[in-house]
């Protein structure tokens, strides 16, 4: 068998280094910037306000185009423009706020002109994630929030038969790709969700508890943002009733699948094809130009 192409390189989070470094561009081609920032404490409402009309206006300065949530909890964007203007937007946000040193930017470059966003959009929200649980219903990410793993550490953590893989995305995207693990290895939990409103529902069924207790909970999403309070969730109900939920632990995959397949080029673990929030639509792992 052949041994799998694994790019540890591709996995690390750029969080407090330094932005990849511009690669040869083919002509006329793009860039796609994808990333999420939580605040605890949360923005108060004057924040909130000043911080949407500052993402706006450096935007408009970069000349960026893209979609993005600024809530008090924090700043979600999937946005496109050229390598180096999606560059000096992530610099100018360091610049702007410390917090944002912090930040996983997660940068495609080679994207065709096809694929990029026409115009801006940055709206204000209550929650970067539709779970219904805003402000105080919220859980604390510095107090809950699941382990993160690095791609190549989430791919091995899959081979573990007492570990479960829960899919935080809605089923439509599912049905297009999902992580398969090998036999012996991890369950795949698929709680089939229209959207995600129905997670705090359905991480309270007791069905979905007898399958987390005791068990490696390892959660997955696109791009890690959904993982971060379904894992905090998760972590606070088990704190709370910890004789009617007790997973061993729980994990997410830093960076999500976005990561993932640039990690394993190969697909790993992944079959299928992962759903884009951008106009790309779809994600293929790098050496893959079908799906399995």
């Amino acid at each position: 068998m052949t041994k799998e192409l694994v790019l540890k390189e591709n996995s690390r989070s750029v969080a407090g280094q330094e932005l990849p470094p511009i690669p040869d561009c083919e002509k006329n081609t793009g860039t796609i910037l994808l990333f999420y920032q939580y605040k605890e404490p949360e923005w108060t409402e004057k924040e909130h306000k000043s911080m949407l009309k500052k993402v706006i206006e450096l935007g408009e300065k970069q000349n960026i185009k893209g979609r993005g949530r600024v809530a008090p909890e924090g700043l979600n964007c999937t946005l496109s423009g050229t390598a180096q203007s999606i560059r000096d937007f992530c610099k100018g946000l360091r610049k702007m706020n410390p917090i944002f040193s912090e930040t996983d930017f997660k940068i495609t470059d080679n994207v065709s002109p096809g694929q990029l966003f026409k115009s801006l959009s940055i709206r204000k929200t209550k929650e970067l994630v539709a779970y219904g649980l805003a402000g105080e219903k919220a859980p604390s990410l510095k107090e809950f929030a699941g382990e993160h793993l690095e791609a190549d550490e989430y791919h091995k953590a899959m081979m573990e038969k007492d570990a479960v893989i829960v899919d935080v995305r809605n089923h439509y995207e599912s049905a297009l790709g999902s992580f398969q693990p090998p036999s012996g290895g991890a369950k795949l939990i698929d709680p089939q969700m229209r959207n995600s409103i129905e997670f705090p529902k359905w991480l309270n069924d007791p069905a979905t508890q007898k399958k987390l207790n005791g068990k490696k909970v390892l959660m997955y999403c696109t791009g890690g943002i959904r993982c971060e309070r379904a894992t905090a969730l998760l972590n606070q109900m088990s704190a709370a009733k910890p004789d009617e939920l007790k997973p061993k632990a729980v994990y997410e995959l830093r960076g999500g699948i976005e990561r993932y397949m640039k990690t394993f080029p190969q697909g790993g673990f992944w079959k299928g094809k992962n759903y884009l929030f951008d106009r790309r639509m779809e994600q293929l792992p790098g050496n893959k130009t079908e799906t399995l």
